[in-house]
C-alpha cells in the first residue's frame, strides 16, 4: 500500500509534517491489531450455521470486535442493502457479508469489505488499512471471494460481488501451465496457519479433535495400541480416528494406509539396531501425489495443530516423516532415516603451495 500525504503548496513540509508522516508509516507497517478469540468462534458458528447474513466489525480498543449483525432474511440481493445501515461517515468499519453459494470444501462464501468513511479521522484510516490482512487471515483468506475497499455506502452494490465471481480466462490459463507442485505452494499461500500464544488455528479456526480420537491418544501412550490413524473431517472441521490397532512391521503399515488420499500416522516402531532393543515414536504425513489439490493444501496447513493436540496428551513423536508414494516406505528406508549412515571421506587437503622465490639463499660478498 503506498501512503499520499497533501500539503498546502505554500506551506513548507517542517519537522511536524515529517513527524506525522513517520507515525502513519509506524501504524501502517506494525498496526498489532487482530481479531479477537470471541469474533473467531462467533464467526466460526455462523459459518456451520448459516443463519447469520452479516456481521460489522470494527477496532476498539486495538481489537477488532464484531460490534452488529443481521440474520438471513431474504435472498443474497434483497438481503445486500442493509449493510449500508452499518456505515458511518466518520468512521470506519469491515463488513462480513455471507452470500447464498455454497463451495464443496468450505462451505457458504463471504465477501470481505472495508469501508472507512469520508469524515473518519486519519489514523482511523490508517488503522482500518493496516488490519485487513490481518482481519481476513485470522478468519481464513479461503472463505472470502471478494475484498472490497470504499469510503461512500453507495458505492458498494451487488455487481461488485457478480463481477468478482466471473472466472478469469487468465487464471485458469496460468493454473494449466504451472506443475503439480507450484499449484499446491499456490493454494498453500491461502492456507496459512495463525499461531496463538497457547491455541493453534488453522483459518483462524481450530480443527478439535474428536472425543475418540483423544481416547485412542492416550491408548497409544499406554502402550494399549502402538499405531493411530488420523483423518480429517472437512465438514465438522475436526480430527477424526481413522484406525487404531496395534502393528509389528512396516509393511504391515503399508497396507493399513489409503493410497489416495493424505493421512496422519503416529507409530510407536520398535526394532533392533545393533542388538538393541529400541523404540521410537514415529509420526507420518502420508500425502499421495495423486490426492487431490485442495485435501494436499488443507492437511499440509493443519499437521501442525494436530501434533500439537497430540501433545496435550503425551504423545510426542520423536521424528516427523513425510511420505509422497507408499513403495518408499521400507524397512531400510525408515532406519536410515531414524540412523543415517555417515560416510566417511578421506578427502586430500589442499596443500599451499610453497611462496614463489629466487631459488636458495645466495652468499654475496661484497666488494672491497
Amino acid at each position: 500500500m503506498r501512503i499520499f500525504l497533501r500539503f498546502k503548496s505554500n506551506k513548507k513540509i517542517g519537522k511536524k509534517e515529517i513527524g506525522i508522516l513517520k507515525k502513519l508509516l509506524q501504524l501502517q507497517i506494525l498496526s498489532g491489531i487482530f481479531c479477537t478469540l470471541d469474533l473467531i468462534q462467533e464467526f466460526g458458528n455462523a459459518r456451520k450455521e448459516g443463519i447469520v447474513r452479516a456481521f460489522k466489525l470494527e477496532i476498539i480498543e486495538e481489537q477488532i470486535v464484531s460490534t452488529a449483525k443481521f440474520d438471513v432474511q431474504g435472498n443474497e440481493v434483497e438481503d445486500f442493502e442493509k449493510i449500508k445501515d452499518f456505515m458511518e461517515p466518520k468512521k470506519g468499519c469491515y463488513v462480513l457479508y455471507r452470500l447464498d453459494s455454497q463451495n464443496k470444501q468450505f462451505g457458504f462464501e463471504w465477501a470481505f469489505f472495508s469501508y472507512v468513511g469520508e469524515g473518519s479521522k486519519v489514523k482511523d484510516r490508517m488503522l482500518y488499512a493496516s488490519s485487513k490482512d490481518n482481519c481476513r487471515k485470522k478468519l481464513g483468506y479461503t472463505y472470502f471471494i471478494t475484498n472490497l475497499y470504499g469510503t461512500d455506502a453507495d458505492e458498494f452494490t451487488f455487481e461488485m460481488i457478480k463481477e468478482a465471481r466471473k472466472p478469469s480466462s487468465s487464471k485458469e490459463e496460468t493454473l494449466q501451465l504451472l506443475t503439480e507442485n507450484e499449484k499446491i505452494q499456490r493454494e498453500e499461500k491461502f492456507m496459512e496457519v495463525a499461531k496463538g500464544s497457547q491455541t493453534e488455528y488453522v483459518h483462524g479456526v481450530a480443527f478439535p479433535c474428536s472425543t475418540d480420537l483423544m481416547e485412542k491418544f492416550k491408548n497409544l501412550v499406554s502402550g494399549q495400541v502402538n499405531l493411530v490413524q488420523v483423518a480429517l473431517n472437512v465438514q465438522k472441521e475436526t480430527l477424526e480416528l481413522d484406525s487404531a490397532e496395534t502393528i509389528d512391521s512396516v509393511d504391515n503399515v503399508v497396507r493399513n494406509l489409503n493410497n489416495d488420499h493424505p493421512r496422519y500416522v503416529f507409530w510407536n516402531y520398535k526394532y533392533i539396531k545393533d542388538n538393541e532393543s529400541k523404540n521410537t515414536l514415529i509420526f507420518f504425513y502420508v500425502c499421495p501425489d495423486i490426492a487431490p489439490i485442495k485435501e494436499k493444501m488443507l492437511y499440509s496447513t493443519v499437521k501442525s495443530a494436530a501434533l500439537t493436540q497430540a501433545k496435550q496428551v503425551g504423545v510426542e513423536p520423536e521424528k516427523k516423516l513425510e511420505v509422497r508414494d507408499l513403495n518408499d516406505l521400507t524397512e531400510e528406508w525408515l532406519k536410515n532415516e531414524l540412523h543415517p549412515v555417515k560416510k566417511e571421506t578421506n578427502v586430500r587437503r589442499f596443500t599451499k603451495p610453497k611462496r614463489a622465490g629466487r631459488g636458495s639463499r645466495r652468499l654475496i660478498r661484497s666488494k672491497k
